[in-house]
This record gives C-alpha cells, sequence and structure tokens, in this order.
C-alpha cells in the first residue's frame, strides 16, 4: 500500500508552494506517494475523514489526541508546521510507535525581528497614536515613548529564536540579560550577555521576552507570584506560547501600577478559540472559554497590543517552511526518521 501523506489546514497559496517543492524533490523518487490537502485541522471530529493518512502534516488548530490517533490506524509520522509541539499528545504517539516532528530553525530571525517591532511599538504608543489619528486628534497627549537605548533587556529562552533577541538587543546598545537552563557561551562572548535567576530577570528587566517552549515545566512560569516583581515600567512581550503567561496576573499587573510599559502578545490563552471559528462550534472546555475572555479583558488597557500569530509569517520564513518540510518528508521515506527530533532542542 502507498504512502499517503495529507497536508491538514492548508491554504490555496500554500498548497502550491508546497505541490511545487515536492513535484521537485519527492515525486521523482516516490512515484507511487499519494499527497492529499485538506483545509480542516487534524482533531477529533476531523480525523475519520483521512483514516488511510500514513504521513501527516500539521498546523496550529489541529489537536493530536489519544483518540484521534485511534482513529487513524495507518499513521506513522506527525510533522507540525510549526516550532511548538504543545499540540501533539506525545506520550500517545510513543505508546503506538509514531514518530513526531517539527520545524526548529525556519523562522528564528522572523519572530525575533516581529518581537523587536512589538517592542517599538511599545516604546513609541504606537496603538495610542493609531487610535488618536483615527479620532483626527493630532495632539501629543499620551504619546510620551521611552528610549531603548541603554535599557535592559531581558531573554527568558536563550534558544534559536532568543539568541537572535540577544543580537539585535545588543545591536541597538541595550544590556542583555537571560534565563535558560542551557546558558550559551557564544552569547556572554559574542553579545555580553548575563545570564541570571529568572526572578532576578523580571526584578531587573525593562523589557521581558518570552521565547520558551510550551509543555508542563512552562506552564504560567510567568505568573502571579512572580510578575509583582517586575519594575512599574517594564514592558512585557510573548511571542512563545500562550499559557506560559498567566492571562490573570498579567491583568492584576495593569491592574496594579506594573506593566506600565506596555504588554504585547503574538500568542496568548485561549489562542484557538480566538482565532479558529470552527473552534467556536464545538463545545469549549470551560478553562478555555475562560482563558479566551480574559485575554479579549485586557484589551481594556490602552498600553496592549496583540497581533495575531504573526510572529513567523513573512515571505522569506514560508519559503524556508515549504524548503524544511519536503526535505524532512524526503528523509523520512528515505531513513525512516526525521532529521531533526524536536525532543533534542527542548
Amino acid at each position: 500500500m502507498p504512502e499517503k501523506i495529507v497536508f491538514f489546514e492548508s491554504k490555496d497559496w500554500e498548497k502550491e508552494r508546497f505541490l511545487r517543492e515536492i513535484e521537485r524533490k519527492l515525486l521523482l523518487e516516490f512515484p507511487d506517494l499519494q499527497v492529499d490537502f485538506v483545509s480542516f485541522p487534524l482533531r477529533e471530529d476531523h480525523a475519520s475523514l483521512c483514516k488511510d493518512v500514513s504521513l501527516a502534516v500539521i498546523y496550529l488548530n489541529s489537536l493530536v489526541t489519544e483518540k484521534v490517533i485511534e482513529t487513524l490506524p495507518n499513521l506513522k509520522y506527525i510533522l507540525t508546521r510549526t516550532t511548538g509541539i504543545d499540540q501533539v499528545d506525545i506520550a500517545a504517539c510513543k505508546k503506538r510507535g509514531i514518530q513526531v516532528a517539527n520545524t526548529p530553525y525556519y523562522a528564528s530571525v522572523s519572530v525575533a525581528e516581529h518581537t523587536f517591532a512589538l517592542i517599538f511599538a511599545l516604546a513609541r504608543r504606537l496603538r495610542t497614536n493609531f487610535e488618536k489619528i483615527q479620532r483626527l486628534d493630532f495632539s501629543r497627549e499620551g504619546l510620551l515613548g521611552a528610549d531603548l537605548y541603554g535599557k535592559v533587556l531581558g531573554v527568558i529562552g536563550t534558544g534559536n529564536i532568543g539568541s537572535h533577541l540577544c543580537r539585535l538587543g545588543h545591536g541597538i546598545g541595550m544590556k542583555v540579560i537571560a534565563y535558560d537552563v542551557s546558558p550559551s557561551k557564544e552569547l556572554i562572548e559574542k553579545y555580553e550577555v548575563q545570564y541570571v535567576p529568572l526572578e532576578m530577570l523580571l526584578r531587573e528587566s525593562d523589557v521581558i521576552t518570552v521565547m520558551v517552549p510550551y509543555y508542563g515545566k512552562t506552564h504560567h512560569m510567568i505568573n502571579m507570584d512572580n510578575i509583582k516583581s517586575v519594575k512599574p515600567k517594564a514592558m512585557l512581550i510573548n511571542a512563545a506560547r500562550g499559557p506560559v503567561v498567566d492571562t490573570q496576573a498579567l491583568i492584576w499587573a495593569l491592574e496594579n501600577g506594573r506593566l506600565q510599559g506596555g504588554v504585547a502578545l503574538d500568542v496568548f490563552e485561549g489562542e484557538r478559540a480566538l482565532l479558529d471559528l470552527s473552534y467556536l462550534k464545538e463545545t469549549l472546555p470551560p478553562e478555555i472559554a475562560q482563558r479566551a475572555l480574559l485575554t479579549l479583558h485586557l484589551l481594556k488597557f490602552p498600553q496592549v497590543i496583540f497581533t495575531p500569530h504573526i510572529a513567523y509569517f513573512t515571505e522569506e520564513a514560508i519559503n524556508r517552511l515549504v524548503e524544511w518540510i519536503v526535505e524532512d518528508l524526503q528523509h523520512y521515506l528515505r531513513y525512516r526518521t526525521s532529521k531533526v527530533h524536536f525532543e533534542s532542542y527542548f
């Protein structure tokens, strides 16, 4: 029986790019390969529509639970078009012998640059600026900004993305401090990064950035206990995964004179419910619904800005993503293993 690859949550423009690369690299070597593109995510309500899938290429809104896995008897390999892997039940996959891989490098520069775009937007009060201009209010009231030169940039997680944040921060004259379970000697030498405990980073940073993967140990890494130590004028930017930061803690901070420099979120709790309308048709677990409502509550604060999980979304990153995905599928079809297993960099 020939292998069947299914790309879930695919858009027309994405399909065209993948097909060009697949025809160039895969079909000549594996002429019997079947490739299908579907617009829906791989979740419990859709899994039965693709029972013959053997290689699943998923995206943000897929949710691969044990029940999904039980529905797909031929599934051997899951490759997510994301750096994060939290939408997959890894334990259930291991139990079934299903390999799981992610795409770790394609958007490192893109996410770091978007994070700095958010930092500049907060520093120069661009949300307030745009809202005033739309009201034909050209006064400078409420638009007093802040310089970044000489300020302290705190980077929580100095992996692929965090390393680029350190580079950018150092390049504009910021002092860079960082927290990571595995400090980088290269970052210390090249960008004078100083590694400190998390509590010290939160206490001393003018700009706090979150760049860690999401799993059990990083759930609500920023929480009600430690957010009380941040500077009153500090800003916080999360472009990692929503649940790394407790939304209730952000609300408390904003209501109690902390984080007056602003909060910028490209990822947020309740994200699936807010970004994927099809998710709202399902019976939402109370916890997800509550978190989504808390996230919406943040918008009442003028120093809060959101972007809809687009930090990775650049022309160059998408090209790198397509190339990586097809090459990894080729590697798996040849050797029955991924080019790089996600556990090696978590």
